[in-house]
């Protein structure tokens, strides 16, 4: 099928060239309704104007939007600070956009179109669809994936290794002697998730120990979730009872630490607990969370790089700013690190391997 032109969206608005033209230009002089309805016809027709052509017409900008799911986000702020780190020298400013998971960003994408204010995107999405920017990308607008959780899309990205961060969690909590390791997941329908989880299940295979299925517990990232099946684990009787707890995310481990202490566990002399993530809170809580940091800060600033290369050379930049496009589209996946601190420690003295309780003499 042939490309949509101006022409074909004004005929099916049933409005003049210029009109639509307007609208694209993000005009004041058209009002609301009849932004609305040429959005809606664009939208429906998945028509997506030239960028190119924009840019020509318009000069480039100096300008790169960045979509995040909420500033509330933990890793928002780290991520920001590295995209500010290369954008600051190249001369770029930010735009922030916001788009919760609460509904369709199409209307947030609409706005970036309309205004042709981005040079290019840099985007965290949980939870969005994709195909969106894939078409924005294919038009022309460069766009850059930052730890985007389902990024098995043709755009560039910026992920974690969440496997191997898995395989480094499992395996610090084997060296300590713990067999009865139990994973309390984090949202299952998230591929970060089931990297975590495919990590653990092979630690646990590899080190000869058969994942015992009462030890995985939905979590679902939802606090007072985590907590009743934290539970569960803590109620099975003493020579069942998991002595570590490998958790999908920091928060997650938070709750399974409060349920722990609810029943009566200490941290780590009772149960050790693991994280994931490495926010800025795992060192200020008690105690302290042992936890796979993600590169939040070099995530940003690799993922600004690549913006940076796919928008390449302006009028004004010097030869030191001009970073080179790759050859290929570039899917960057970055190393995880263990941070040790004082919630995991060795299995505790009472319980043998395999989980069988000792008998401890008067």
């Amino acid at each position: 099928m042939a490309k949509l032109t101006i022409r074909d969206i004004a005929a099916l608005s049933g409005l003049s060239k210029s009109t639509v033209s307007l609208v694209l230009n993000n005009s004041p002089k058209v009002d609301p309704a009849t932004r609305r309805h040429v959005l809606a016809v664009m939208r429906r027709h998945r028509y997506v104007p030239s960028f190119a052509a924009t840019a020509l017409a318009k000069g480039s900008t100096r300008l790169i939007g960045m979509v995040v799911p909420g500033l509330s986000w933990h890793m928002v702020a780290s991520i920001n600070i590295g995209v500010a780190a290369v954008t600051e020298r190249s001369g770029f400013d930010i735009i922030l956009y916001t788009a919760t998971n609460d509904r369709d960003y199409g209307s947030l994408i609409d706005r970036i179109l309309t205004s042709s204010m981005a040079s290019g995107l840099l985007v965290v999405s949980h939870e969005q669809p994709l195909e969106p920017l894939v078409q924005l990308h294919e038009e022309g607008l460069p766009v850059v994936l930052v730890n985007t959780i389902d990024a098995d899309v043709a755009l560039p990205s910026v992920t974690a290794d969440n496997y191997d961060g898995a395989l480094t969690a499992m395996d610090h909590l084997l060296q300590l002697g713990h067999e009865r390791i139990a994973c309390v997941q984090g949202r299952m329908t998230y591929r970060c998730c089931q990297d975590r989880y495919r990590g653990y299940l092979d630690s646990l295979r590899s080190a000869g120990l058969q994942p015992d299925p009462e030890l995985t517990k939905p979590g679902d990232f939802l606090p007072e979730q985590i907590r009743s099946r934290s539970h569960e684990l803590f109620a099975l009787p003493a020579d069942q009872r998991p002595t570590a707890v490998f958790a999908h995310s920091d928060v997650t481990a938070y709750a399974v630490m409060t349920a722990a202490a609810e029943a009566g566990l200490r941290v780590p002399e009772d149960v050790s607990v693991i994280g994931f993530d490495d926010i800025e809170s795992a060192a200020q809580i008690r105690p302290p969370l042992t936890t796979i940091q993600q590169p939040f800060i070099d995530m940003g600033k690799r993922a600004a790089e690549m913006l940076l290369a796919e928008i390449g050379p302006t009028d004004d930049s010097s030869e030191a700013d001009v970073v080179e496009p790759p050859a290929e589209l570039p899917r960057l996946v970055m190393p995880t690190s263990l941070i040790v601190r004082a919630s995991c420690g060795p299995v505790p003295v009472t319980r043998s391997p395999r989980g069988r309780s000792q008998t401890t003499k008067a």
